[in-house]
């Protein structure tokens, strides 16, 4: 027998390795050399070591943003999470129209960002009021400008972005869902389980790795959003609603302060890992395969 080509596989491998290095790898590289400098773009470099993290741990409005940005994790991954188990629960049971319900649920993850904010900043508006707050004095409460309330901006903003992103997790539980063998739903009906009994104690662990991965992508993905709530509010009013991803952005960008705003964007990176580790630590797998 002739020895297996040790070659091929990375053959095959580095296109996909090429542009994660160039889009990924060097990026992360430059972002954490970059984040021990001070630069504004033009002048030269100055190395201040860390004094861009002091600065960062002293900034009153960093840690506005990292506890903004966890009550933004928190809330849009239980928000995206629930409901995209609750529309593949729903096509699931249903055995009519179930390609239409996908195709209405997913249709928000196609819509462009800046679409979907625009429509939302209209529907929350206050003055020239939209729709919901049309709504709410129809029901004889008092309307509110949902995205200028420092109470109601960034749980505005949360509940948007999954709108957006949870028909994306509706997919993913459906393949789930579907990939479950007949005969386990069968033996499941013959001993005398009930639809709730189903689900909630078979076909759901059944899904654990499934959903695990969810959690990873949904816990990165809220931790870095940022389109949205910098379209619709940039972070206010006042801090309300400012992001490290939105932080990091304006101090970049607006201030030239691209040596801070590596700092930030290496605090969000370090973050994320924390958080995804976290999570592949504490939700064992299944045994199912």
């Amino acid at each position: 027998m002739k020895p297996k080509n040790r070659l091929e596989p990375w053959l095959f491998s580095a296109p996909a390795l090429i542009i994660y290095t160039f889009a990924v790898v060097i990026p992360v590289v430059f972002s954490l050399v970059l984040s021990l400098f001070n630069w504004d773009g033009i002048a030269n470099m100055k190395f201040t070591g860390f004094g861009n993290f002091k600065e960062m741990f002293s900034d009153s409005t960093f840690f506005t943003a990292l506890k903004n940005n966890l009550i933004y994790m928190v809330v849009g991954t239980t928000y995206q999470f629930l409901m995209g188990m609750f529309m593949a629960i729903l096509i699931s049971s249903t055995r009519f129209f179930r390609n239409i319900m996908k195709v209405m649920y997913f249709i928000p993850c196609i819509i462009a960002t800046v679409a979907i904010s625009q429509i939302f900043t209209k529907l929350l508006a206050l003055s020239p009021m939209g729709i919901i707050n049309v709504l709410i004095q129809t029901l004889g409460l008092k309307p509110t400008a949902f995205l200028g309330n420092i109470n109601t901006s960034l749980l505005s903003v949360a509940l948007v972005d999954g709108y957006k992103f949870c028909g994306i997790y509706m997919v993913m539980f459906c393949s789930a869902f579907a990939s479950i063998s007949s005969d386990v739903v069968e033996a499941a009906y013959l001993d005398g389980c009930n639809w709730f009994q189903q689900y909630f104690y078979i076909k759901i662990p059944m899904i654990k790795n499934v959903c695990t991965v969810a959690l990873v992508m949904l816990v990165n993905g809220t931790l870095k959003a940022f389109e949205i709530p910098f379209i619709m509010t940039n972070g206010g009013p006042g801090a309300s609603s400012e992001l490290i991803s939105t932080f990091m952005y304006k101090m970049s960008f607006s201030a030239m302060r691209f040596g801070y705003g590596s700092a930030l964007a290496v605090f969000l990176f370090i973050e994320c890992m924390i958080a995804v580790t976290i999570i592949r630590k504490t939700i064992p797998h299944s045994n199912y395969e």
